[in-house]
């Protein structure tokens, strides 16, 4: 398969580096990818790999195959939790035959998803623009965080009340990323619970969210996601606001009531661990 021509410039944002020995799984995944308009680099296995990164290339999503010789899935995955944060892409693994410990594993690893093979290709385009949404966030939340002063350091490292709902709200997608390996999708199919959560952290962290990226990020096709954001509205749990730098844009969040609600079921639910 060609590899894409890149320029200097453009090498540190890449979209996607897939990585699977199996050369026509590759260029299946690559060719759903660029389907979507999502800037693809194959490798052929996990030294490929790392030898991409160490030419320059700096993807913000990599989907890696769990199985592969030499170098597997799981240990390129390690190799890349040692990147910096603002270099670190996310994680999506796919296979065919992956066990519970698999995701166990996957999990502590930072794993956004883990896709069965055969792949579903609009499946993965929505896992991998979720993906890139989670990494905007994070990314947003290391620049919006400031540095705590000498005095509050303890504090820091005890972590804090907006670090433990922030490592809760953690906690909850990674039970619902394990879930969807045990259990049929449509059991737990609306997408309602998973806005609030992501406009909770974003209202944590002080980032905004479009309307257009909160229903890239929900996993389910815009028009569902559009009903979805109504049935919130009509329950006063969000409002919608214009961007007032971009009117073409319009930015969505937790109102009061929402941010009351979602609070107070933190609380609770923190508490019931204690």
């Amino acid at each position: 398969m060609e590899r894409p021509e890149t320029t200097a410039q453009d090498e540190r944002s890449l979209d996607v580096l897939v990585v699977d020995d199996d050369r026509d799984a590759v260029e299946e995944l690559v060719e759903y990818l660029s389907k979507a308009n999502l800037r693809c680099w194959p490798a052929a296995d996990g030294w490929a790999a790392l030898q991409v990164l160490a030419d320059g290339h700096r993807p913000q999503v990599v989907v890696t195959d769990l199985r592969m010789p030499e170098l597997s899935g799981m240990e390129f995955a390690e190799r890349l939790s040692q990147l910096g944060e603002g270099e670190r892409p996310e994680i999506i693994f796919v296979s065919g035959n992956a066990g519970f410990d698999d995701a166990v594993q996957a999990i502590r690893l930072g794993a956004r998803d883990m896709l069965t093979k055969p792949i579903d290709g609009p499946r993965l385009v929505r896992a991998v623009k979720s993906a890139q949404h989670a990494r905007q966030m994070r990314l947003r939340a290391k620049e919006a965080a400031p540095a705590p002063p000498v005095s509050k350091a303890k504090a820091a490292e005890d972590g804090g009340p907006i670090a433990r709902k922030r490592a809760a709200l953690s906690e909850l997608k990674t039970m619902r990323r394990l879930r969807s390996q045990y259990f049929p999708a449509e059991l737990f199919s609306d997408p309602c619970w998973e806005m609030l959560l992501d406009l909770y952290d974003a209202a944590l962290v002080g980032a905004e969210v479009t309307v257009t990226s909160l229903g890239a990020a929900s996993g389910v096709p815009q028009t569902t996601a559009l009903r979805r954001m109504e049935t919130l509205q009509a329950h006063l749990l969000i409002v919608r606001a214009e961007d007032k730098a971009d009117k073409r844009r319009t930015i969505i969040k937790l109102s009061d009531v929402g941010m009351h609600a979602v609070e107070n079921f933190f609380e609770t639910y923190l508490g019931s661990r204690t």
